[in-house]
């Protein structure tokens, strides 16, 4: 046979395969869903896909931009996650053509499929199949663009992955997003979508890519991929389409060795799950339910708080469950009125009759400061603190809980600031301020009662206690700021005096520098600053006495027509009529 006959043959063959990987492929990604996705996994791998991975790549592209598809972009992220762990070849290929087909479709306008590319692209970073290079490029072109709800579509699944591994460029979008929040005008949906936004930002993303990262980080092998796109870079429109393989041989060899090596994986797996009893797991929380709502009928059904407290020690509760119960007995209590003494002597029982309480309640004193302070309103921080300042004042809680507290103005809230105002008012309320003055000399809270480090800091604690009435609180820290500011004011007092003496020998290093012929010049003309009329008075030879104008005290006198501008008026005529008001006296007649 001649060569061009074998070669005729080896393209119909690798052809005819190529129509089975393809028609192979196609129905099981197109198929996918987040149950069958281990399944679809284990199917690829029946056909040489090491040949056929840019049919699998077509049909990852043709699926993302299928419109109907945006709820199983999830499923389909971590099936590319799963094959990027086999064959990198296909993540690379994947977030060069997702990329350039999400500039292709941003430029027609098709939002849409702009929102599911994304979606994919996000969450292959939360795999690390992307790098965060691919991210930051979309993210600086649709903030040019002003497209802002693809932003916060992106910010809201990976922004927390963001702020991990590039946290400067993370607040740099931050920024341009609060700039624009607060200088544009935005239509109210937009508006209200960026304040959301801003509330999973503020809650750490927690809501955020919530039932999008479904793999587990250890089921997979990490290939990172990165891309950068430039103006002259398309889509390949040609992708997934036949072309003859020059090593086909080789690329069966490898695919035959990575199969046999995954299915001894699952083999062994197997194994081991059929050796290990099968473990049930309830994730409905029923069981939590119905505890929390055994509690509450507790707290409910009791007429005070020994009978409460006997109750549920009744029970005999588990040591990982009493912080549920410090809970619910602090969310039933917020939801009276007003501050009940029945929930405070409840907890008194509870505390003093084991340790294990005690603890509970500092653990859940840390988390309603730490993480639930900004959820209540101002009745409720009412209650809280009157609650947690009445244990404080009777020792069933040491002070040292209030550690935790730091209060500057960077590191505490307005809720946090109401409820330490209501906290302290209830501990003068039962112990008075002398009492309570020595038990935080003997505590040493620094967080809220700082006498070391930074000035502002003492001074904005100073203020907080003033302007709540609990300025006797703070002598001790005004005296060590006034210690601070004469300290500060005298290192300023000697950093003016350094300067002054390395003026004072440039000055000198420039006189002794002059020559010694030649016109000498002034020292005004160097460093100092004379008043010029000075000088030209000093070269006169006049003396200053001559210079003055000698000046009488009485004024020049005028010519005969002069008129008297004098305060006297002239003397007037005897034949001068009298116009005054008064008449004058009429002489009396001598009889």
């Amino acid at each position: 046979m001649s060569t061009a006959t074998i070669q005729d043959e080896d393209i119909k063959f690798q052809r005819e395969n190529w129509e089975m990987i393809r028609s192979h492929v196609s129905p099981i990604i197109s198929n996918l869903t987040m149950d069958n996705l281990q399944e679809s996994h284990r199917d690829l791998f029946q056909v040489n896909i090491l040949i056929g991975r840019n049919i699998i790549c077509k049909n990852v592209v043709d699926f993302t931009l299928n419109k109907q598809n945006g709820r199983l972009i999830p499923a389909l992220s971590a099936l590319i996650a799963l094959l990027n762990s086999d064959i990198p070849d296909i993540g690379e290929t994947l977030a060069k053509e997702l990329m350039l087909m999400f500039v292709q479709q941003f430029n027609r306008k098709d939002y849409v499929s702009c929102g599911n590319i994304l979606q994919c692209l996000s969450i292959l970073f939360l795999y690390d199949v992307i790098h965060e290079i691919v991210i930051l490029q979309i993210l600086l072109l649709l903030l040019e663009k002003n497209s802002l709800r693809l932003v916060i579509a992106v910010m809201k699944i990976c922004g927390w992955k963001l702020a991990l591994v590039s946290k400067k460029t993370h607040d740099m979008i931050w920024e341009k997003l609060r700039y624009i929040l607060q200088t544009q005008e935005l239509s109210s949906t937009l508006r209200e979508s960026l304040e959301t936004l801003f509330e999973i930002r503020q809650k750490d993303y927690k809501s955020g890519s919530q039932g999008l990262f479904i793999l587990d980080p250890t089921s997979y092998t990490v290939h990172t991929h990165s891309y950068i796109v430039s103006d002259e870079d398309e889509a390949n429109k040609e992708l997934g389409n036949f072309e003859k393989c020059e090593n086909f041989n080789e690329l069966t060899m490898a695919f035959d060795t990575l199969r046999q090596k995954l299915l001894i994986n699952n083999t062994s797996n197997t194994n081991e799950g059929s050796n290990s009893q099968l473990q049930i797991y309830d994730m409905t929380s029923t069981n939590d339910v119905e505890f929390k709502k055994k509690i509450y009928l507790v707290l409910k059904s009791s007429l005070s708080g020994d009978e409460a407290a006997h109750k549920l020690l009744k029970l005999k509760i588990a040591n990982n469950l009493k912080k549920s119960v410090v809970d619910i007995i602090i969310k039933s209590s917020l939801q009276e009125s007003t501050f009940s003494k029945f929930y405070s002597i409840l907890s008194e029982r509870m505390i003093t009759f084991h340790r294990s309480w005690q603890t509970a309640y500092n653990e859940t004193f840390e988390q309603n400061y730490t993480q639930d302070i900004e959820d209540y309103e101002t009745d409720q921080l009412r209650i809280l603190g009157k609650f947690w300042g009445h244990l404080i004042s009777y020792e069933f809680l040491p002070m040292d809980c209030l550690k935790i507290i730091k209060l500057t103005e960077e590191e505490s809230c307005p809720q946090g600031r109401i409820f330490i105002k209501f906290l302290f008012q209830e501990l003068v309320n039962e112990l008075g301020l002398d009492e309570l003055q020595l038990r935080l000399n003997s505590s040493k809270l620094d967080g809220m009662f700082p006498l070391e480090g930074d000035a502002e800091h003492i001074r904005y604690s100073i203020n907080f206690f003033t302007a709540i009435g609990l300025g006797l609180l703070t002598e001790d820290m005004r005296s060590r700021l006034t210690i601070i500011q004469e300290v500060e004011d005298a290192e300023e007092e000697e950093k003016k005096l350094r300067e002054e003496e390395e003026l004072e020998k440039l000055r000198k290093k420039a006189r002794e520098s002059q020559p010694t012929q030649g016109p000498k010049i002034h020292e005004s003309r160097l460093f100092l600053q004379k008043d010029t009329r000075e000088n030209s008075r000093s070269r006169s030879p006049f003396t200053v006495e001559t210079r003055k104008r000698a000046r009488s005290r009485t004024p020049p006198r005028g010519s005969r027509n002069h008129r008297n501008r004098s305060r006297t008026p002239p003397r007037r005529p005897k034949n001068h009529r009298n116009r005054s008001r008064t008449p004058p006296a009429r002489r009396q007649r001598h009889r």
